[in-house]
């Protein structure tokens, strides 16, 4: 009897399980790579210029100075020196930064730093709302501390101190960008693979599960039980079925993101392609044990759709896809290393990190997607024996 044609079938007919879990998710993919959005070159970088309010009640020289520094710095909006024009700019937002200069800052800073005593608090409202309130603030903090700096260590005056400063503020650092002959896999491509890893683990188990439900079916298990096949050739063919079903996502995925991805791969050594699609592979292998699995559980029809999607959230995180794994803490990240999904993610790393092709990136590579492997052995495993269990009983 044809079990792998009636398996294929099977998994045929939950096609719309393919447009959900596949594309769906490969769009997901390419939406959050074009949220970073192109990788930024020397020639066109455009530093941001966040909205900035100063409240000047010194109106010294040192006051006016810091605040046309921070004019060149950012967008300057005017606010009103009042407790509820403050309040109201904190509450809405309406800059990103607002400086309070007290009266006498100017000579008190200038003072502080002669008789070696800590130098006068300034006050600023930070907005809420992103960093770059934050940014504007550690820039006054450089800004004033350089003025104390020379202010302590040269006797010169206030206009020749703040003379000082700016020059020292314009000198500036350059930054020199230096080709290689080899590149990494770009930034976008990394972020679209590591959100395949939902669709190529949480989906090939839904669709496998979802797709073999029917064999379990008291009907079916008796016009199979009648036929002349084997149990371990019906086996084979079940799993002949879920490797077709494996392939499909996998290559449907693969081509989706070669295609979206061909300009920014162009300039790519071909070997870290091909190796990435390694990993996505083994990904794959991962998925189809654990749609095994879950058939052979012989889990309630409305629930494989529930346990694949929490295991492939969990995976998912575990592996760095929603929050970078530096971000987390220790024990997050120990936990991290008994998923898949981690070392998966952690040699797409490598290959985006890595300028040039080398025997010790391709053995660490293979040496994560060997880890991977066993996790799908392992998984395969356990299927193998809930079936066996289930036949014995």
């Amino acid at each position: 009897m044809p079990i792998v044609r009636i398996a294929c079938r099977l998994v045929r007919e939950h096609r719309m399980l393919f447009a959900v879990y596949v594309l769906l998710f490969s769009l997901l993919g390419a939406f959050a790579a074009g949220s970073l959005g192109s990788s930024a070159t020397a020639a066109g970088y455009v530093s941001a210029r966040p909205t900035i309010a100063v409240i000047d009640r010194d109106e010294s020289a040192v006051s006016q100075a810091l605040a046309s520094y921070l004019a060149g710095t950012g967008e300057t909006v005017e606010i009103e020196d009042t407790v509820p024009a403050l309040q109201k700019a904190a509450a809405n937002n309406l800059a990103n930064y607002v400086l309070i200069i007290p009266e006498d800052y100017g000579s008190d800073l200038v003072d502080a730093a002669r008789a070696g005593r800590d130098a006068p608090d300034l006050s600023c409202i930070v907005s809420y709302m992103n960093a770059s309130g934050a940014l504007v603030d550690q820039r006054v903090r450089a800004w004033t501390q350089e003025l104390y700096a020379l202010a302590a260590a040269r006797g010169a005056s206030v206009s020749e101190l703040v003379q000082m400063v700016d020059t020292a503020q314009e000198t500036g650092v350059a930054v020199e960008s230096v080709p290689t002959e080899e590149t990494g896999l770009p930034i976008t491509y990394l972020v679209y693979c590591q959100f395949a890893l939902y669709a190529l683990f949480g989906g090939i188990a839904a669709i496998v599960g979802t797709g073999l439900f029917s064999l379990r079916q008291t009907e079916i298990r008796q016009r199979i039980g009648v036929s002349c096949v084997a149990q371990t050739h019906f086996d084979a063919q079940v799993v002949g079925a879920i490797a077709l079903c494996g392939v499909a996502v996998w290559a449907i995925n693969a081509c989706v993101g070669l295609v979206l991805y061909r300009d920014a791969l162009s300039t790519v050594p071909p070997l870290f392609v091909q190796l990435m699609l390694v990993i996505l592979l083994a990904l794959m292998l991962v998925g189809m044990a654990f749609g095994f699995l879950v058939w052979q559980l012989n889990v309630r029809h409305e629930l494989i759709h529930a346990i694949c999607n929490i295991a492939a959230m969990i995976v998912a995180f575990l592996g760095g896809t929603w929050i970078p794994l530096d971000n987390m803490s220790e024990a997050v990240t120990a936990v991290a290393r008994f998923t898949p999904g981690y070392w998966a993610v952690s040699g797409m790393q490598e290959l985006v990190r890595a300028t040039s092709v080398s025997g010790e990136l391709v053995a660490s590579v293979l040496t994560d997607v060997g880890l991977v492997v066993l996790f799908a052995a392992t998984i395969a495993a356990a299927g193998l024996a809930v079936g066996r269990v289930r036949r014995v009983a």
